[in-house]
């Protein structure tokens, strides 16, 4: 575990400003007035690559921004690994690859548990990352009123019927399953691995389809993966985001920070809704931030 949360910490910056990033609106079409007033000069200049937005975050906020939402990423870190639930159970079911009616069931209840803390992660982390709200104080209250809306303080299930995310959520952890017992499946109609790993004799043979499995699973994290994981940042941080306070007589003002949230537009209806105006807005580039993020961490599954 300490060295789980070592390696969190250190790249938490990383982490968070790919958060920042795929949250970032960036329309494609940005008018700029004759005269622009500087909000307007910083929305037109949004950082569009991961380094440009760790830059930005560096710039405006110091270290405190860089470790912005350091908190409840680490919570979720002690969590996976004091309960080792539900991804070591489903790997290590998958990988022994005996399909019966206990299996499937054990499958069946560590998919739920995974895809269950999946939403309660994303809308925490993904907001406490993005928040232009103070949240230096370690008051769970105040964190609580800064990361949820009155709603969903009141009523915290609300949380799962934000339009989208628990289909994205859900999407997301069965595609990992589905992807894991495929692989494991492959491996075993093949044979399987010898069980001497430091053989290269006997390894040989198998060279072939190992690197076949790690360039499709390489391709499949981009063109699937990574497109839910841009949705579940959008989806997660919406209901906070465009949270108008209907007590006020003036139209609420865009806080001011390294990140453009969508507050102005539309608000996504779902999924599909999600993807069709990410793609109409900003285009297919947007649906792709941090691929290689995505994509090379799904090989360490193999």
């Amino acid at each position: 575990m300490i060295y789980a949360l070592f390696f969190a910490t250190l790249l938490f910056p990383l982490k968070g400003a790919l958060i920042r990033w795929r949250a970032n609106f960036t329309p494609k079409v940005q008018p700029i007035p004759e005269s622009p007033l500087t909000d307007d000069v910083q929305h037109a200049s949004q950082p569009r690559s991961l380094l440009g937005m760790l830059q930005r975050v560096n710039a405006e906020e110091g270290i405190d921004g860089l470790y912005k939402g350091i908190l409840p990423t680490l919570s979720f870190v002690i969590f996976w690994e004091m309960t080792y639930l539900p991804s070591i159970v489903v790997v290590g079911y998958l990988h022994f690859g005996v399909y019966d009616q206990s299996t499937v069931l054990i499958i069946a209840i560590a998919s739920l548990i995974k895809i269950i803390a999946t939403v309660i992660e994303a809308v925490f982390v993904n907001r406490a990352v993005t928040t232009q709200e103070d949240m230096s104080s370690f008051s769970l209250r105040r964190a609580l009123d800064v990361l949820l809306s009155p709603a969903e303080r009141r009523h915290p299930y609300r949380i799962f019927i934000i339009p989208g995310l628990l289909m994205a959520c859900t999407s997301w952890v069965l595609f990992i399953v589905g992807t894991i017992g495929a692989r494991h499946f492959l491996f075993r109609v093949a044979k399987q691995f010898p069980g001497n790993f430091g053989n290269w004799e006997d390894m040989r043979p198998h060279i072939p389809l190992l690197v076949v499995v790690v360039i499709l699973s390489f391709v499949l994290n981009v063109l699937v993966l990574t497109p839910l994981e841009v949705m579940m940042v959008r989806l997660s941080i919406q209901a906070k985001a465009t949270q108008v306070t209907l007590l006020l007589d003036t139209p609420p003002v865009e806080a001011v920070g390294p990140v453009r949230l969508r507050t102005d537009k539309v608000e996504y209806t779902g999924l599909i809704s999600c993807a069709r105006l990410i793609i109409h807005e900003e285009g297919w580039g947007a649906l792709y931030r941090g691929w290689w993020w995505t994509a090379f961490r799904g090989i360490l599954f193999i």
